[in-house]
Order: C-alpha cells, then structure tokens, then sequence
C-alpha cells in the first residue's frame, strides 16, 4: 500500500452524521469532485476551505478529523478524496500522532511486539549511527525545538530497524525522519510508523545501495524540470549542474533536512497521506518560485539558494498553494519510469557488455602474461643454452691457446736447446767425427815419422856421399823437398777434408732442425688461423646474443618480474665476462705466434 490513494473511493451515503457535518461532508465531496478534475479547483470553492491561505477554523475540522479518528474504517474506505483534502489543510497537532498512525496502519506492524528484542541484538551500523547522531543532533532545529526527543530514543528506534532490516541498514536521511516522528508519538509507535513507512512508502526502495527508485524519481523530477521550466533547465544544462545534488535530500528527508519545520510537517502530513507526490509538487514549486534568481547564478550560488528556504518558515500555506498549482500526471510520470528503466536496461546491457568485454581483456591478458612467461622462460633458455654453448666454445679455444702457447714454448726450447734425439744424433756424428780425426792424426803422425826418417837419410846421404856432384845432390834435395811439400800439402787435404766433413755434418743437422720448425710453424699458423676464424664466429654469436638480449630487455621494458629482471642482470654479467675473454683472446693469440717465427727467420737465416 503506497498511500491511501491507492483505496478506491465510494459514492454510498456515510455512517450516522449530524446535519452540520452532513453538510460539511458535502462542501468536501463538492471540493474531492472538483479536484479530480482539476487541481486549482481546491481554491477556487466558498466555504470553510476556500482557500489553504484562508483562516482555518480549527474548531470544526478538529471535530471533523475527531470523526474522522473513530470512523476510520469507513471513512479509509469510502472517504479518500475527503481525507486528501483535510490532510491538505492540516492536520491538527494534536490529533497527528493519531492520524499518522492511521494514515499508514502501524497497528498492523507485525514485528512491535519483537522491538524489545531488537534493541537488545547488536548492529552494525551502530557506529555509524553513533557517528551522525553526533554531527547532527546538536545542530538542527527539528531537535533543538523538541527537547522531549532524547539522543537515545533516536538511536534506539535507528538501530530497531537496522536490525530488522539488514539489507537496507541505515540510511542517513532516515534519522530526520525518525526524529521527526518521536516529537509526535513514543518510541515503539514511531518505530511502528517508521516500518510502515519503509514498507508502503517507497522509502526502503529509496534507501537502498542500489539507489534504483532515488535514480527513477530524480529522472522523473528532472523531466518534470526540462517539460515545465525549460528556460531553468537550459540553464541548468549549460552550468552543468545536476538536479540528484540538491533533490537527493529532498527526497530522502521528504524536506526535513531543507525545510522550516513548520512547512516540512505540513509536507510531511500530506507525504503521510499521498505519498510522495508531494516531493515532487513542492520540489517544482520552491524551482519556480526561484527561477529568477537561480538563473542570475553559478553552480556554488545555486547551491546555496536552493539550501536557503527559510523565507517560507511563516506562511507554508503559501508553499502549498504553489505545489498544487504545479501540473502533475500520473500516467506522464509512470511514462517517465518507463523511460528511466529502458535507459537504465540499457545501462545495464552496456555495463554487462562492459563486465564481459573487462572479463575477456582480463583473460586475454592473463593469456598473454602467460604467453610472454613462456616465450620469456624459452627464449631465457635458448639464450642460456647459446651462452652455455659460448662459454664451452671459449673454454675450448682458451685450451687451444693454451696447448699453442706451450707449444710455442716448446719450440723457443728446441731453439735454444736441443731435445734428445738431436743431442744423441750429435753425439753420434762427433765420436764418428773424433774417430775420423784421431785417424788423419794418426797418418799424420805416420807422415811427420816418414819425414823425419826422410831428413834424417838426407843428411846421411850428404855426409856420406860428400863427393857426388852437386849436381846430382841439388837434384836430390829438389825431390826430397818436394815430396816433402807434396806430403805436407796431403796432410793440410785430408785436415780441410776433415773440416770439410763437420760443417757439412752440422749443416746437415741445422737443415733437419729447420724442416721440422719450418712443418710446425706451418700446422701451428693454420692452427691459428683456425682459432681467428673460431673467433670471428665467437663474436658473431656475442652479437647476436647481445640483440636477443636487447630485444628481450625492450621487451620487457616496465615488467615487475623480479626474476626475469635478475636473470637479465645474470646475462648482462656473462656477455660482459665473454667480452673481456674475448678481448684477451685477442692480445694472447698475435704474441704467441711471435718466437716460432722469429726462430724460423733465424734458421732460414742460417
């Protein structure tokens, strides 16, 4: 049940009323009749409501609302149009507590006798309501005027309630209207009215954290705007303001919150009994009355004009007079809720689509981390197995150094000292070479004997033969010298042969000694040529890592891996070692080739 509007009115005659009241009930069955069919017709009767602005003559309508309290059942059903028109003008204020609670059935609230209960479990949000309390009632006039409200009973009927119902909870605006209520009635009767309001009132849907029904009634109370002022909302429009940041807490508090709280509980008694169409009413009429001014002003100035209504705290007759003087069409607003939900169904299918399209990036993304973790961890491993493969290629060409090197060494030590077999072919070659000469010694000897003995025949020959002629003694000496030289210059033959034969015995060794240099220098230049080339490979694949490496660095440029970041570093690091390798590789392989070709100069030298 929404309000009482939704009873459905009857023609039948009332229950057992004095003349005067019959005559009364007619007036306002006149007034019912003429407000149907138009709003302004309400000021436009002669009677005792002529006018809202009109003096009341509170005597008879209290009688009127007294009749009213003790025939309710009659008067809920068959008197509708009657009770709108006497909400309209008032309810007395001593009888509202009374009408509140019947406008909206609180005795039938299921849950009063479970409120004990209730303030005993404990709420979540009691904090919360702790916390607004405390900000707000030390400060508004609805309690600074009804020093019979107490902080306590506030918070108990709030915290009632967000415990019944823990879906909605608490709602900032409900505490104006909770306040408003206990100035009226106690605590467990306005705790009553609050369910019932929460319940037929539409004020649960406002509450709720989806703000569905507070989003449809701005949308209608905005269209209202554009269709009936249009000039405002143009102006509106071009500030970019928005209807939801003023009309939120009129919609919320029913106007408490805005309002004097002499003209928010006339809203209020008529709320009570309408529901709210009067937010809607009142709402277009404070925009109309201000038009003027609010088109002269800014977002902030608008802000502050729409806050200040305290010009309407001595007369709200006037306030109500001008809310019913505003065009309002149910089926045009119903028309309004059909628009804001297909707006909304599509909100709502682009915001699924949107759901769906983030879900399908996500998982796209997820895949292509996944991706790029695999094509990282495999190109980490092909660059690993690359420089595990380099670094094996270096080790190996470092050995092949090294054995170059020693052989290089080798080489310089053949060059300076003979090896074995060179040492014993020479041992050789000098005994066979001794033993030649102890012979050319030998016959040496022999011819110096021979000589000798042919001196010494000589000088016999002379001494004994004194007397041959000189002739023949000239000719003598003439052959023996000559044999004598021809003897000598034998031995001088055979001593330049001997020579002869050890230069040609070493000559023949150097020679050997040379071929064998002259075959290892050769095998060691191609060795050499073989680590250049070996070398030039390395650093082809250095470079070829080195634009893995950049790729994957570019890569991976702004990724929070820490390991890949770490295993980068690692390869950074190598590369850098394989570098330097490289670099000594390079200043070791010319100078080791230096002595064995220094030597083979020499030998061909030689």
């Amino acid at each position: 049940m929404d309000s009482l509007t939704v009873s459905s009115l009857s023609s039948t005659p009332g229950s057992e009323l004095s003349t005067d009241e019959m005559k009364l009930l007619a007036k306002l069955e006149e007034q019912n009749r003429l407000l149907e069919t138009d709003s302004k017709s309400l000021y436009s009767v002669n009677g005792v409501l002529r006018n809202p602005t009109s003096p009341k003559t509170f005597s008879l309508e209290e009688n009127i609302w007294e009749n009213v309290i003790n025939e309710w059942e009659d008067w809920s059903k068959r008197k509708v149009g009657q009770i709108k028109v006497l909400t309209r003008r008032g309810v007395p204020a001593h009888l509202r507590a009374m009408v509140w609670q019947l406008l909206c059935d609180s005795g039938n609230v299921s849950v009063r006798p479970q409120y004990s209960d209730l303030l005993k479990s404990s709420s979540p949000s009691e904090t919360l309501i702790h916390r607004d309390l405390t900000r707000t009632f030390p400060h508004h006039q609805l309690f600074h005027n009804h020093q019979s409200i107490s902080k306590e009973t506030l918070f108990n009927v709030l915290k009632a309630y967000s415990v019944l119902d823990q879906e909605i909870g608490y709602c900032k605006g409900s505490v104006f209207i909770v306040g408003l209520l206990l100035t009226q009635m106690a605590e467990e009767e306005a705790f009553c009215v609050f369910v019932r309001l929460m319940k037929d009132f539409r004020m649960r849907e406002l509450y709720k954290s989806s703000r569905d029904e507070l989003g449809c009634c701005i949308y209608q109370f905005d269209s209202m705007i554009k269709e009936q002022l249009p000039e405002l909302h143009s102006h509106f429009q071009t500030q970019g303001f928005q209807t939801s940041v003023f009309s939120s807490s009129w919609f919320y508090s029913i106007f408490l919150s805005s309002l004097p709280i002499s003209a928010a509980m006339r809203i209020f008694d008529i709320f009570m009994c309408e529901g709210l169409e009067i937010v809607f009413r009142v709402g277009l009429a404070v925009l109309d009355m201000k038009q003027t001014e609010l088109i002269k002003l800014d977002n902030e100035g608008m802000m502050k004009c729409l806050q200040n209504l305290e010009s309407w705290e001595s007369n709200p007759d006037l306030m109500i007079e001008a809310a019913y003087q505003i065009k309002y069409n149910g089926s045009q607003m119903k028309q309004f809720r059909k628009d804001y939900e297909a707006i909304k169904a599509k909100e709502l299918e682009e915001q699924e689509e949107l759901k769906g399209l983030c879900s399908e990036n996500k998982h796209l993304k997820h895949r292509l981390a996944i991706l790029e973790r695999r094509c990282s961890e495999k190109l980490v491993s092909q660059l690993r197995k690359e420089l595990e493969k380099t670094q094996l290629n270096i080790a190996s060409s470092q050995n092949a150094l090294k054995e170059m090197q020693a052989n290089t060494s080798q080489l310089e030590e053949i060059s300076a000292a003979p090896d074995e077999h060179s040492v014993l072919y020479l041992r050789t070659e000098l005994i066979s070479c001794r033993l030649r000469e102890a012979e050319a010694l030998t016959e040496l000897k022999q011819l110096k004997n021979h000589i000798k003995d042919m001196d010494e025949k000589l000088q016999v020959l002379c001494g004994g033969q004194q007397r041959v002629s000189s002739t023949q003694n000239d000719l003598q000496v003439e052959l023996l010298s000559t044999r004598l030289k021809e003897t000598l210059t034998q031995a001088i033959l055979k001593e330049s042969r001997h020579a002869l034969m050890q230069l040609q015995t070493q000559n023949e060794i150097h020679r050997n000694q040379l071929k064998r240099t002259e075959a290892h220098v050769s095998s060691q230049r191609d060795h050499l040529q073989e680590l250049t080339s070996h070398n030039k490979d390395l650093h082809s694949q250095l470079q070829q890592i080195r634009c893995h490496f950049l790729a994957v660095q570019n890569k991976w440029k702004g990724n929070e891996d820490g390991d890949a970041g770490n295993l980068i570093e690692r390869l950074q690091k190598q590369i850098t070692e394989l570098q330097i390798q490289i670099q000594t590789f390079s200043k070791c392989a010319p100078s080791s080739c230096q002595p064995s070709t220094s030597a083979s100069l020499e030998h061909k030298d030689t």
